[in-house]
């Protein structure tokens, strides 16, 4: 009884590490406002851990009858694909192509390894990758300046009759080196137009100098970040 208690609380220890893995992952992808959370990391872990369990201890007084066989990482093989859904669910493809949430999926994918790690018993790895995700995370994001690319955007003007304004906003837009592609006109009324276009900013510019960028043009209607 005393040896099946402490196997037990062994198992309640795994998954106690496995959610602080989880809760160190998800606050820093709540933090930057992601749809995956500190909860929903580590109730992924928490998952994870509990599966990874009973593949490798559940059948442990089935292995033992005769004639019996049992391949006990069918359990540990399934946690991919059953809890991976929420990782393809996060995924966002936007109108205009552009794909978001690929991030935080694939941590949704390395959480539930590590909970798998923990589960099986190897703690020193499945903390070791929950300091690596951490720091991918947090040290390689977008806005770090060694991998900031260009943001892209979508502008709509309204412009009046003739090439003057169209004119104007494209000067104004080249002088800050922001080019464009993707143009739509839309016929507003019979004085007015609106002239709809993707813009890539480069990736010199903070957020706060594109929005004043933008602010500061009088033909300006909408502005989106794509």
């Amino acid at each position: 009884m005393e040896i099946y208690i402490q196997q037990q609380m062994l198992f309640f220890v795994r998954i106690a590490v496995s959610c602080v893995c989880g809760a160190v992952i998800g606050v820093e992808r709540q933090q930057r406002i992601k749809v995956a959370g500190t909860r929903t990391h580590m109730m992924i872990a928490l998952a994870s851990t509990l599966m990874m369990i009973v593949s490798k201890y559940g059948f442990m007084d089935v292995v033992v009858l005769e004639g019996v066989s049992v391949d006990a990482s069918r359990v540990a093989a399934s946690i991919i694909t059953g809890v991976g859904i929420l990782a393809g669910g996060i995924i966002i493809t936007g109108k205009q192509g552009y794909v978001s949430g690929i991030t935080t999926a694939a941590g949704i994918g390395v959480t539930i390894g590590i909970g798998m790690a923990v589960g099986s018993g190897m703690y020193m790895l499945g903390i070791g990758t929950t300091i690596f995700v951490v720091v991918v995370q947090m040290f390689l994001h977008k806005n770090l300046w060694i991998v900031k690319q260009p943001v892209r955007a979508q502008v709509a003007f309204h412009i009046g009759r003739g090439q003057d304004g169209y004119e104007r906003v494209i000067k104004e837009l080249e002088q800050y080196g922001i080019h464009m592609n993707q143009f739509k006109w839309q016929r507003k009324s019979k004085e007015a137009m609106q002239f709809r276009c993707q813009v890539i900013i480069p990736a010199k510019y903070t957020r706060e100098e594109i929005i004043k960028i933008f602010t500061e043009m009088p033909e300006l209607d909408t502005f989106e970040v794509l």
